[in-house]
């Protein structure tokens, strides 16, 4: 080659070189992703066929990344997402960022590696760079406003200018975390985000004061003060509140005061019932209720901004059990925002007082992005993130999800386990109609199990745990997440996630983990898990970002620490194949899973 050029890569020094070092690149990522694939169409196939096993000495790691950096830069950044956990190909990678900094202005994956907390400590020169750079998803810039990177303006000025980029309404998905945000807030950037963003959008406006109000601490008598830090943040929420109100034109202040007085009234009723003897609250409940009417039809249920407020079934109401307070549920008659105004449908929602729901707000963020993770790569798996949201200090609204029974509710009609209770509603085991509903179960089973090996929620008993129509699962009650569990975290559900006895019934006919159910929901857990991996960083964050919430999932242990830990960057694609492969294996019909259930019989009556 006299011209050292080559059509695709152009001039080069040294092209036999550089050509060979591109082919060994090419080989490297080639045989990688065969493997992958073969991972994904062979999900639980244990036995390592793959030929790619990464044992490359550091030096190799650095001549790959310099090549391939030296190529197109987003592949050498893509390399990373395939082998996060090695330090020679991440710290080479560094390196070429930072003396190529000016060259990448228009590669928002460069970001992370000169936008670090080491970066932040020093003031470094690089972080100049920001105002000129291009607009990152909103997960990536949401990972820069976690504590670590102590609001540094340069940081700050640029996550909001993404931002603003999108829509508010889309944004509102990750209003707990912005909330939180506030805290390191010191040159009130993300309160001048959150000001404008309301200003644009009333929707945006109403959920962000809900959540202010859900952050407020009520004073109480001989409770030890707050840290400095946690007192400031908790002084500043009422006065973001009242800039938010002051900025509402006329019309926009109308529908304010109308959709919040309106819910304010249906969550007082739990104040009214209180003092009322158990028989008597329903009728109580009625009572108040047909002295409330909707004021307009502009109205929409705080859990859901899509569902208009069309009335409210008063003989609905129905008081639930509770220690401390009366929370309450209520259906609405509701329309959709886009769709026929005359299809109007019901929905309950429980209002709760007494209770602390962000909790569950953060299980269900994560149980949503899990969800729009599975539906991007085609996998047939069912989570069902239904709305909640708190609306003042220990209140909250939570909608309740339609067309469900608790397993404890189907145990009152009968002795019989799923199997038996399936086969009474949907006909006998090989009919279509059962073997539809198997279906169902299996997928929503499968996609809960992904979702509990990450979030680890305990107190899994019959009440926590619904069936709908169809035969899907439908976990709910997320009080118990990360590192904390019941009776003062004895760890009494030792499995990753519930897989009972009457469950395995359905899911493995034969008993012998040998069926093709059990085989296929093996699969869909792999690769619901695979797919997981993939979007690590992005739920690590919107779970990092709560820490200092004072939630009581972070009460103890190292959440974060071990978050991460579960999604096991460390291994291959097939190594962590095999460690979900073992995780439902070792959940099989546990035997904490069965003696839990009986600890919640005796005690609280809930049916096995």
């Amino acid at each position: 080659m006299l011209d050292q050029n080559h059509p695709v890569w152009g001039s080069v020094d040294n092209y036999t070189t550089v050509r060979e070092k591109r082919k060994q690149l090419l080989l490297m990522l080639s045989q990688n992703e065969a493997d992958r694939l073969e991972v994904w169409a062979q999900p639980i196939n244990t036995k390592d066929a793959a030929t790619f096993r990464g044992k490359i000495s550091s030096d190799k790691w650095i001549d790959h990344a310099r090549t391939a950096f030296a190529v197109d830069p987003r592949i050498a950044f893509s390399m990373i997402m395939r082998f996060p956990t090695n330090s020679a190909l991440s710290s080479e990678i560094t390196q070429l960022v930072q003396t190529h900094i000016l060259e990448l202005r228009t590669i928002p994956e460069a970001l992370p590696f000169f936008i670090t907390p080491k970066a932040v400590d020093e003031n470094s020169s690089l972080l100049q760079q920001l105002p000129h750079w291009a607009p990152c998803s909103v997960t990536q810039a949401l990972e820069f406003l976690t504590p670590p990177y102590k609001g540094h303006p340069r940081v700050m000025a640029y996550v909001l200018r993404v931002l603003e980029t999108y829509p508010p309404e889309t944004v509102t998905f990750f209003m707990p975390q912005l909330v939180q945000s506030l805290r390191y807030d010191d040159d009130k950037l993300v309160e001048g985000y959150l000001l404008g963003a309301a200003r644009r959008s009333n929707i945006f406006a109403h959920i962000l004061i809900w959540h202010l109000q859900g952050e407020c601490v009520p004073d109480e008598p001989g409770k030890e003060a707050a840290a400095p830090k946690a007192t400031a943040f908790h002084s500043l929420l009422p006065a973001v509140r009242e800039k938010i109100v002051d900025g509402f034109t006329p019309e926009a202040r109308d529908m304010f005061e109308r959709e919040f007085e309106f819910f304010d009234k249906v969550t007082s009723i739990s104040g009214v019932l209180f003092p009322l003897p158990k028989e008597e609250r329903r009728a109580g409940i009625k009572r108040e209720l047909e002295k409330i009417t909707v004021p307009g039809d502009d109205l929409y249920l705080p859990t859901a901004t899509n569902k208009f407020v069309r009335g409210i079934q008063v003989d609905s109401g129905i008081p639930l059990q509770s220690a401390a307070k009366v929370p309450i549920m209520i259906t609405f008659n509701v329309v959709d925002r886009d769709g026929d105004p005359n299809d109007v449908k019901p929905q309950a929602c429980i209002f709760k007082v007494g209770d602390d729901c962000r909790q569950d707000v953060l299980a269900l963020q994560v149980i949503a992005l899990l969800r729009d993770i599975f539906q991007a790569v085609g996998l047939n798996l069912y989570l069902f993130p239904y709305g909640v949201l708190p609306t003042g200090p220990e209140r909250g609204i939570i909608e309740v999800v339609p067309n469900t029974r608790s397993r404890n509710q189907m145990g009152e009609t009968t002795d019989g386990g799923l199997l038996e209770i399936f086969q009474q509603d949907y006909g006998p085991v090989g009919s279509p109609s059962f073997e539809a509903v198997r279906e169902m179960f299996m997928i929503s089973s499968a996609g809960y199990a992904v979702a509990s090996l990450l979030l680890q929620p305990k107190d899994r008993h019959n009440g926590n745990l619904l069936f709908d129509s169809h035969g899907r699962l439908v976990h709910i009650d997320f009080g118990f997440i990360l590192e904390i569990s019941p009776g003062g975290n004895m760890g009494f559900e030792s499995a990753h996630f519930k897989l009972s006895h009457e469950m395995t019934q359905l899911l493995d006919p034969s008993g012998t983990m040998k069926s093709d159910t059990w085989n296929q929901f093996l699969r869909l857990c792999v690769k619901g898990y695979l797919a997981g991996r993939r979007h690590m960083n992005g739920i690590i964050t919107t779970v990092n970002l709560m820490v200092d919430s004072g939630l009581p999932c972070f009460s103890r242990g190292e959440p974060i620490a071990n978050l991460r830990k579960r999604f096991h960057p460390e291994m291959n694609e097939r190594e962590a194949a095999n460690f979900m492969v073992r995780t439902c294996v070792d959940a099989y019909n546990k035997w904490t899973t069965a003696g839990y259930d009986l600890i919640q019989y005796l005690q609280q009556g809930i049916e096995k």
